[in-house]
């Protein structure tokens, strides 16, 4: 079967506006404007890049987006609602649809979606972030659901696959290994000691070897 990875990074830069917004209509209801939504959105991610949370205003991604604080505070009330929902769309990108036949080759992409993912500009920001969801119960709660929640759900699928095609799986609890392999990936992403930005294509080839030495031989 061939490997399925679906990719919904949002653009960082050159953020367009188009003069006259796009509209889709449901009925019964108010049009949504989806490609002002989807602006707003990369405008968020944008912001995020260059001034970091702490610079994250409604206001500087008002500006970004080419839009009013107005047209902003109409879809979300809050700085945190509007980044929540921003936040939401990076799921796709740490834990992309994945099948490629053999169980070793799932973990395999998806080791390498997370590493993708946290070596990008946005992806650089997710240690900042892991910071503010200790103080924030409900930043922790949309960041678990984001980032670990369809890692898990992921390793289910790929464990019940690989038992219908009969093939060895991890040595140890499943959800040890996975703990194990992410949080090396995130701990070297985030660069604690300052030292040089990871180094993605190492990184891949080392995660992916303990990933295979823990698969039962």
């Amino acid at each position: 079967m061939s490997q399925t990875i679906v990719p919904h990074t949002l653009p960082l830069k050159n953020v367009h506006v188009p003069a006259r917004d796009r509209t889709a209509t449901r009925a019964p209801g108010r049009p949504v404007n989806l490609r002002l939504k989807d602006n707003i959105l990369a405008a968020i991610a944008q912001v995020l890049v260059e001034e970091g949370y702490q610079g994250l205003t409604i206001s500087r991604v008002a500006k970004a987006a080419g839009v009013s604080t107005a047209t902003v505070y109409r879809r979300w009330p809050t700085k945190q609602a509007m980044f929540f929902d921003a936040m939401r769309l990076w799921r796709d990108d740490l834990t992309p649809q994945i099948d490629t036949g053999s169980f070793a080759g799932d973990v395999d992409e998806l080791i390498a979606a997370r590493i993708r993912f946290l070596v990008t500009p946005l992806g650089r920001t997710y240690g900042t972030l892991l910071g503010e969801a200790v103080h924030d119960p409900e930043f922790g709660q949309v960041l678990w659901e984001v980032s670990v929640v369809p890692a898990r759900a992921q390793m289910t699928l790929f464990l019940e696959r690989a038992s219908r095609r009969g093939e060895k799986v991890f040595c140890q609890n499943p959800d040890t290994v996975l703990d194990m392999l992410l949080s090396t990936i995130h701990f070297r992403a985030m660069n604690l000691l300052g030292r040089e930005p990871m180094d993605a294509d190492s990184t891949l080839k080392e995660i992916r070897s303990l990933a295979r030495s823990l698969i039962a031989g």
